[in-house]
């Protein structure tokens, strides 16, 4: 920070002092050593009262007066009687350049001439020069400060998107090339972290594997002799698998992210797809209001998902009654899911979408679920540049809102190719 600092009082001190000193030079050849008749006659005054002594030598052109025959002002006077030009002006504007000759009462009078061109318009125009100077010098001080922040912005977003390849090139004139570098270790420590991460999850659950599958064996040969604690030890072993299946498949997303698929589908007839699986298996009052031919551009299978866990987790939740609705608004794809059930509470709606965190405290069976479902849902939905948010609903519970771009949204597109 203290370089950065120093840099740009350097570039702006430097930066007005050669201003400053450019433009008194410019000014001075431009603008004073301009010539004009009035500055030309003031100088032809002052050459021809010094060599006259008498008014008989004044050329027949000049016109002569006495001191008596003007009222001139006191400070006019003063000037006239110190042996000075003093200049006064016609009704038209013309300047008259009047002067004593030898000390006497005589007056000369040279004129009329035209005035002084006015430097206001050069004044301005050059303050307006010299600012722009400044900031062009500004620009070029800011120009590998702005690239390297665009670099920073750059990497921030691949790291959010799970994207692990990262370069930076920090540029040497920049005044936070060592920030640059540093942050550049940084993310490289990070994606080192991330991809260790995935790793170590996978070796994990596959390693767990086949523990679990010679404790199912076991489980079986001692079935016969305490049938009780067996099918509670199963049930266990049962969820172990469960919570193993699930951290594996929200470990392949972090790769998923690299290799997603997007083409137009009928989101419609995927949603409806879904719903007609769901109702094979759950007793509960589906009331489904769709959107015919709804176009989406998007991975199709991971939207699937999406739907899957949303329909899923009202089921799971709701007491009886599960409305879902499809709809476009504006440029926006909005599919509401909600149900009957116990809610989710105010403070607690950012948090379900983290992983492994449930609203349930207890993670009873009965319940079931690991706190995977809806972090799966944020983690697709923001590959495909959407989100979802929970409000109450209507019907007493919780509803879930998914926002995508639709397809007629030019910047849903951006940066994708139609396979």
């Amino acid at each position: 920070m203290i370089r950065l600092l120093i840099s740009l009082y350097l570039v702006v001190f430097v930066s007005i002092v050669l201003i400053n000193q450019s433009s008194e030079l410019i000014w001075k050849s431009w603008v004073h050593q301009a010539p004009d008749e009035l500055r030309h006659a003031q100088q032809v005054a002052k050459v021809l009262q010094g060599s006259v002594s008498d008014i008989s030598q004044l050329p027949a052109t000049v016109e002569t007066l006495s001191s008596d025959d003007v009222a001139w002002l006191p400070e006019q006077m003063a000037a006239l009687q110190q042996g000075d030009v003093i200049t006064t002006f016609t009704e038209q504007g013309n300047a008259l350049l009047t002067f004593r000759i030898n000390g006497g009462d005589e007056l000369a009078q040279l004129g009329p001439f035209l005035p002084a061109s006015n430097a206001l318009a050069k004044k301005y125009l050059f303050k307006l020069l010299s600012f722009a100077v400044l900031g062009l010098l500004l620009v070029l001080w800011l120009r590998p400060l702005w690239l390297d922040l665009m670099q920073l912005k750059r990497v921030t977003a691949q790291l959010a998107q799970g994207q692990l390849d990262i370069s930076i090139q920090p540029s040497k004139f920049s005044a936070i090339s060592n920030l640059t570098s540093q942050f550049h270790a940084m993310a490289t420590k990070v994606a080192s972290l991330m991809s260790d991460q995935k790793q170590l999850v996978n070796a994990v659950s596959h390693e767990l594997r086949t523990p679990l599958a010679r404790l199912k064996f076991a489980l079986a040969m001692l079935a016969a002799k305490d049938p009780k604690e067996v099918q509670a030890m199963s049930q266990d072993v049962q969820e172990m698998e469960l919570l193993i299946d699930e951290m594996l498949g929200y470990a392949r997303l972090e790769i998923a992210a690299e290799s997603l698929e997007y083409h137009f589908f009928d989101f419609s007839a995927l949603v409806q797809c879904q719903i007609d699986k769901l109702q094979r298996t759950n007793s509960k009052d589906l009331h489904v209001a769709l959107s015919p031919n709804i176009q989406l551009y998007a991975d199709q299978h991971y939207i699937a998902r999406v739907v899957q866990n949303l329909l899923q987790n009202a089921c799971k939740y709701g007491k009886s009654k599960v409305h879902i609705t499809l709809l476009v608004n504006h440029d926006e794809v909005e599919l509401h899911v909600e149900d009957d059930g116990a809610g989710i509470n105010p403070e607690d709606r950012n948090k379900v979408f983290a992983p492994f965190v449930r609203v349930d405290r207890s993670r009873n069976k009965a319940s079931g679920g690991f706190g995977l479902g809806l972090a799966i849902v944020q983690k697709i939905l923001t590959w495909h540049n959407g989100r979802c948010e929970i409000n109450t609903s209507e019907l007493g519970g919780a509803q879930f809102v998914m926002y995508l771009p639709s397809s007629k949204n030019p910047l849903s597109l951006e940066g994708r190719a139609i396979s």
